[in-house]
């Protein structure tokens, strides 16, 4: 049983949490709690990370932690130079694109470790149920906890959102596996829209070697005209006309699933004592479904201002407009870019004139949730 006053609370040691809490416990006490019994695992995203200059590139103006940008070898699974991208007609474009895929499990640990080395206590298997005045502990560890300060970086569904009083976001759900002896090209990360294939979102190939991937489907339930997610995977896998000539001989080793906020912001991501990192602010590009940097860039505003706050009286009211400052303007327009788009995701016929439409530079600025020119006309708005 645990009965204590402490500073910080960090709930879940995802990216947000675990970074959170390693900028924090260097002058904090913390505390990371995490759901899970494992951190890291079950892995429930694709695990593709651009390289350092490609971030710098995609949120030129937040200030990106050494831990987003020099990640150990060890915890990186493949590198890829190229993102290409199917039309529904089989059409492909592509565009160079340096990435790193982790291995979730190990990235996850290796920041969880470093926030343990600062000075934070961890405390897996444990479930944390927000009361007032506290924190109720159950499952490894249990007991009450008094914290002045709360970060939630618990996930998609994420109990300290809901206790802000926030509506449950837009979701994209989705499904993935690992499979190996796939002949895939293994210097590029693949993705294919098709209504067919991927309602309302997208099914990718992420080479985690030169015959491993990881495949799947990211889809929004709004979409599926009660079609079930396990059926549109292996209609990709075995359907697909280009998928199927890479994956069909292969053999699925791991099944994964996940959520992923595809709303923008949250509706309130502070209040009171609480502020919000991660999924569990929608800190998530709805144009590609990418959360990792954004992710940890958040754990580290949330950290720093943390200690702000605990150690010299800094309003946490603080926290939206430096969110804003660092990542905002790139937040904002994926949501812009994800409602422009939706008028086409129904039909393959509108994904096709859409892709022909965008050149390949075209198409990387959309994926670092910039607007090209083509979208913005009148033919894709949303009015």
């Amino acid at each position: 049983m645990m009965r204590e006053d402490i500073q910080l609370a960090v709930v879940g040691a995802g990216p947000a949490g675990c970074t959170a809490a390693l900028v924090a416990a260097r002058e904090l006490d913390v505390v990371l709690i995490e759901r899970k019994s494992e951190i890291g695992s079950p892995v429930q995203c694709g695990g593709f990370l651009p390289e350092g200059g490609e971030l710098e590139a995609l949120l030129p103006r937040a200030r990106l932690p050494e831990e987003l940008k020099e990640i150990p070898k060890r915890c990186i699974l493949h590198h890829t130079r190229l993102q290409r991208i199917y039309s529904p007609s089989g059409m492909s474009k592509e565009f160079a694109v340096a990435g790193r895929v982790l291995d979730r499990r190990s990235f996850d640990r290796h920041l969880a470790s470093q926030a343990a080395r600062a000075g934070a206590r961890i405390l897996p298997a444990t479930r944390a149920a927000l009361l007032e005045g506290g924190l109720e502990l159950s499952g490894h560890y249990s007991g009450r906890l008094r914290p002045r300060m709360i970060i939630g970086a618990d996930g998609p569904r994420s109990t300290v959102s809901r206790h802000m009083g926030n509506p449950l976001q837009e979701m994209g759900i989705c499904l993935e596996y690992e499979m190996a002896d796939v002949d895939i090209d293994s210097d590029a990360a693949e993705m294919f829209f098709s209504a067919r294939y991927a309602p309302g979102g997208y099914a990718w190939i992420i080479p985690l070697g030169p015959d491993r991937a990881n495949v799947g489907v990211g889809v929004r339930s709004s979409y599926l005209s009660g079609q079930k997610l396990p059926d549109i995977l292996e209609g990709f896998v075995h359907g697909h006309p280009q998928a199927k000539e890479k994956l069909s001989s292969g053999e699925v080793l791991a099944v994964m699933r996940g959520l992923v906020p595809a709303g923008g912001s949250a509706g309130s991501i502070h209040k009171g004592n609480m502020i919000l990192a991660g999924d569990a602010a929608g800190h998530v590009l709805a144009s590609s479904g990418g959360g990792i940097p954004l992710a940890v860039v958040a754990g580290r505003i949330a950290g720093e201002l943390a200690i702000e706050h605990l150690c010299r009286g800094k309003s946490l009211s603080e926290y939206s407009s430096r969110i804003g400052r660092e990542f905002g303007r790139e937040l904002e327009r994926s949501v812009q870019i994800r409602k422009m788009v939706d008028v086409a995701m129904r039909s393959d016929r509108l994904i096709n004139a859409l892709f022909a439409a965008l050149s390949p530079e075209q198409m990387k600025s959309v994926m670092r949730a910039q607007i090209p020119s083509p979208l913005s006309s009148r033919e894709w708005s949303i009015k």
